[in-house]
């Protein structure tokens, strides 16, 4: 009797350890969970201040905005004529040429320099006077400076119609976007200050209000002091009083 005394004793102090651990399991996770409940709560109350904070774009400003990119389209659109004409003007120069330069045993084309002192072939290969006899080509062939003249101009203008094409993408992305309806005024706002910053010079030169300025030559000085205060004309431009001459 008194060992199973012992072994209720044993047993029943165990059991109550167990279930006091388990108690201290519970009354953790019950804390563990309401700190997760108050975190989720300060998101949620995070998220509804700025959800309340934004401002969706108005149907009035969407459709400004869409009409902008209109301006948009048209001015890429000369712009891109005005790069072609251009373009097709300079290789028709580069082409007239190129049938004029004299031509080298293996077919290449050469272009003396203005100072007679070097030679280089239609790539940009120069050649020594070891390979070609200088005073073989004549001061009626063009000379490299035309050529490598009409070159560059060449490189520049297929990189300007590269940067006018990605900029008709962008304006098509944006219209995409702005087509969507969900966007907010701060978006907006954004998307058009970026097309503002990437838009191209040569369409920027063909938008309502953005033409670049003409720069008015420097005068002398000589001129500047001599002439008298410049007057302004009728569309608000200074211009300056002829000096006369005597």
């Amino acid at each position: 009797m008194v060992q199973l005394g012992e072994h209720f004793r044993t047993a029943d102090g165990r059991n109550r350890s167990d279930w006091e651990r388990l108690q201290r399991q519970f009354a953790q996770k019950r804390v563990e969970q309401e700190r997760r409940e108050k975190h989720e709560d300060r998101l949620d109350d995070q998220m509804a201040a700025l959800a309340a904070e934004v401002v969706m774009a108005t149907e009035l400003q969407l459709e400004q905005f869409a009409a902008k990119l209109d301006t948009y389209d048209q001015a890429t659109v000369v712009a891109l004529m005005e790069n072609q004409e251009r373009l097709d003007a300079v290789q028709a120069r580069i082409s007239l040429m190129l049938d004029q330069a004299y031509v080298h045993d293996d077919g290449r084309r050469l272009f003396k320099t203005e100072d007679g002192t070097q030679v280089f072939d239609e790539f940009g290969e120069e050649l020594s006077a070891d390979e070609i006899d200088f005073d073989l080509i004549g001061p009626d062939r063009p000379t490299w400076e035309a050529y490598s003249a009409e070159r560059a101009l060449e490189n520049d203008l297929v990189a300007e119609r590269t940067e006018i094409l990605d900029f008709q993408e962008q304006i098509d992305a944006a219209r995409e976007q702005v087509a969507e309806g969900e966007i907010s005024e701060a978006d907006l706002e954004a998307l058009d200050a970026e097309l503002l910053d990437i838009m191209p010079t040569a369409v920027r030169a063909n938008v309502p209000g953005m033409e670049m300025p003409d720069v008015a030559p420097e005068l002398p000085a000589s001129f500047s002091k001599s002439a008298t205060p410049p007057q302004t004309s009728s569309v608000g431009v200074t211009a300056p009083t002829p000096v006369p001459t005597h």
